[in-house]
Parts: C-alpha cells; sequence; structure tokens
C-alpha cells in the first residue's frame, strides 16, 4: 500500500561545518521530517547552527571510525526512510522534489537508490559523478561499514534489498581545495592503515581507497603497489578491478613508465574503456612517438557514454584533458587546430560545456 506522507529522517555527521551545514540542512529541512546531526567534537559553532535549524544534535566521540559516527546517526533515527548526507553537501531544489516523488510513490519499502555525487565547484554544471547509495530503508541491518569512505551497500546486499538507479544529483563542495584535501587524504590513510593491521582480509575496496589516499599524497609508486595488490583479489571482471586497472595507469603516468602503461589494457574494444584509461592509454602512444594510435584513442574520448563508474570521473574535465592533448600533437602539423583545440579546452572548463565528438571531427581532419 502506498504512503501518502512517509517519514524521512536525514542522517548526517560533522565536525566544524560552520561554514556550510546550514545550507545543507536547509536543502533537505522542507522534505526531512527528521534532521540527526551526529557531532564529533566541533569546536566552532556547527551545533548550535544545526540546532537553530531544527535538528536533534547528538555529540559522539571521535574513535577513528566513520561509520560508527554514521550509524550513530542510523541508530537515532525514528523516519522510515533514511537520507544519508555530508555537511559540505546540498540538495539542489530538483533533486529535493525528486526524493519526494520517490518516497510518495514507492510500493514499498524493500528498496534503496543510488544517488549521483557530483563533486562540484560551479553549482553542478559540471564536476566529477559517483553513483552512490544515500537513500534506503531504515532497517536494523543495513549499516555502515568501512572506516572512511563508509558505505551501506555490503549490507544492503547481505539483506537481499534491491538497488534502483535514479539521476537525482547531490552537490558535493568539500574537495575544492586542494590543501583539505591532502589533510583529509592523511587522515584517511592513517585510519586505513590501522584498520588494515588489525584486518589483514581485508576487502579489496580498502586496498583501492589506501591507493587513492597514497597517489593524492604523491606517492604514486606506494598506490601502485596497492592498486596490484587490489586487483589480484577480485576477478578481471569487476568493476573494482577494472578501476584499479585505470588508477594503477595513473600512478605509472605519475611514473613516467609509459611502456607499463601500453601493456595494460583490457581485451575488450578501446571504445569501451574507462574515459580515463583512453586519455591516458593515448598520452603514453603519444610520448612513444605513436601519434597516430594516440589521436584515435584521444577521439574515443568525446564519444564515451556518460555513464558513473569506478573511478568517478568528470566528463567536462576529461574531455578537456583529451583535446589538450591533442592540441599538443597537431601543435607542429596543425597550428591553427591546436590553437582551436585549446580555446575550446579553455570554453568547456569554463562553461561546464561537454566537447562534441563532431568538434574534434572536424578541426583532427582540418
Amino acid at each position: 500500500m502506498k504512503s501518502a506522507s512517509p517519514r524521512l529522517t536525514l542522517a548526517l555527521i560533522a565536525r566544524d561545518e560552520e561554514p556550510v551545514i546550514a545550507r545543507c540542512l536547509e536543502s533537505v529541512r522542507h522534505i526531512a521530517m527528521e534532521l540527526i546531526v551526529v557531532d564529533t567534537g566541533s569546536t566552532d559553532n556547527t551545533r548550535d547552527i544545526a540546532r537553530k535549524t531544527g535538528a536533534k544534535v547528538l555529540e559522539f566521540p571521535w574513535v577513528d571510525d566513520f561509520s560508527a559516527a554514521r550509524n550513530a546517526s542510523l541508530d537515532a533515527a525514528t523516519g522510515q526512510w533514511i537520507l544519508a548526507l555530508d555537511a559540505d553537501e546540498y540538495l539542489p531544489e530538483s533533486s529535493s522534489k525528486a526524493i519526494e516523488r520517490i518516497l510518495t510513490e514507492v510500493d514499498d519499502k524493500h528498496c534503496a537508490f543510488h544517488l549521483l555525487n557530483k563533486s562540484s565547484q560551479d553549482g553542478g554544471r559540471s564536476g566529477m559523478v559517483g553513483k552512490i547509495v544515500r537513500l534506503f530503508p531504515n532497517h536494523p541491518d543495513i549499516r555502515y561499514e568501512w572506516p572512511v569512505h563508509e558505505q551501506v551497500v555490503t549490507s544492503i546486499q547481505r539483506a537481499n534489498i534491491p538497488i534502483l538507479d535514479t539521476d537525482i544529483e547531490i552537490i558535493h563542495t568539500g574537495y575544492i581545495n586542494a590543501e583539505v584535501n591532502r589533510k583529509k587524504q592523511s587522515r584517511n590513510l592513517r585510519i586505513l592503515d590501522a584498520f588494515m593491521s588489525s584486518n589483514p582480509s581485508s576487502h579489496p575496496m580498502v586496498y583501492f581507497l589506501q591507493g587513492g589516499a597514497l597517489l593524492d599524497l604523491g606517492r604514486p609508486e606506494e598506490a601502485l603497489a596497492a592498486y596490484e595488490r587490489c586487483m589480484t583479489l577480485v576477478p578481471a571482471s569487476d568493476s573494482i578491478h577494472m578501476g584499479a586497472l585505470v588508477r594503477r595507469a595513473n600512478c605509472l603516468a605519475e611514473l613516467h613508465r609509459f611502456e607499463e602503461i601500453i601493456c595494460l589494457p583490457p581485451p575488450a574494444p578501446a571504445r569501451q574503456w574507462h574515459p580515463e584509461l583512453l586519455v591516458l592509454h593515448g598520452h603514453a602512444e603519444f610520448m612513444r612517438g605513436n601519434r597516430k594510435t594516440a589521436t584515435e584513442l584521444l577521439c574515443l574520448v568525446f564519444d564515451s557514454p556518460d555513464t558513473t563508474s569506478i573511478p568517478a570521473y568528470d566528463p567536462v574535465r576529461v574531455r578537456a584533458r583529451a583535446i589538450m592533448m591533442l592540441a599538443e600533437i597537431f601543435e607542429d602539423s596543425s597550428p591553427k587546430a591546436s590553437v582551436t583545440m585549446l580555446r575550446l579546452a579553455k570554453e568547456s572548463l569554463s562553461t561546464g560545456r561537454k566537447i562534441r565528438l563532431a568538434e574534434v571531427l572536424d578541426l583532427v581532419f582540418l
């Protein structure tokens, strides 16, 4: 039986989020009947702002485990549905309306939903997009796992609850500042190292996350080892395996080991590869002097479907990178086309407009 007004709880954890927490809470206040904020030790006005916005604030001692804090918010929730957000995220108006519509129309409470998390600097026009479960039933068997980049997916799967895709976006602004990102990754690496030392048979995703922290911290050799370990733990068809392969290529590019990148790609046709792998492989071919092959691979980037993949990527930026590489390839043979390509990249990055394949082909065959 359909519920006329399903109850939704916003479950949020926070620490020193004074500049952004009101924006987050205000974006969901009209659709969530309950706002739960678990504060893990703020020294600013985070708690007061949350209370003024109508949230119930719970204090939770930080124990180097994001899942523990998340689960404290779930334990306190009384709604039929949970919407989990971070303080540095918010829902655009269209997303809040879509969530309200889903929860009004859904026939039962035995399903969860993927939302699209977009790390954006321009209000959502562009940004790296990842598919993540943030809307799910309030069920005692659904709890977060892993100490960082915590997920409910594994517990939802064990409970045999189906996960449905949506195109609902969450705008995430927390990784805009490079220094803030570095501090977060240093913290994440410390937590992951401690977790892995006490859990030697860790899930392959833990190694994937460790590799990401190491790569962001400028330690590509160590990151490469983490991704290689990840790949040994899952079959080649697994999305985590494919994601680790892409990140291995990132590491090898950082180390200027281009010959090894050429040997990485999977047996699938190139047009089915992850767009970042196409860019990295194309760059490696260019560095080896194979301009024709490099051009063919880079052109395929503009024909890639905009799907959510592991690793997440920004289709605007990955296409801009590809056309900047093409500009370098054509710098000597067609300087006019090269300059036009660079202008296209600049315009795309400033407006968030994706470069189309037809535009690129016109310049390549000028």
